[in-house]
């Protein structure tokens, strides 16, 4: 008799938090300009415009910590 498993392995969550830029002022028309404030000065992995209401703001993103 042979019994063989198997197991599935489920992949990692790789889920993306978002904050509003607290360097970026004014509507955000660039996600370029955005994505630069976020990552040099704010020390995220990047950044986008995005509706915030009815205004576009620059919202920051990183990689959640689990």
């Amino acid at each position: 008799m042979v019994l063989a498993t198997t197991a599935e392995v489920s992949p990692v969550d790789n889920k993306i938090c978002k904050t509003r830029s607290d360097r970026f002022s004014g509507v955000c028309l660039s996600t370029n300009n955005c994505a630069i404030i976020c990552q040099q000065f704010e020390h995220f992995d990047g950044g986008h415009c995005e509706f915030d209401g009815a205004l576009r703001r620059c919202m920051c993103t990183k990689q959640c910590n689990n």
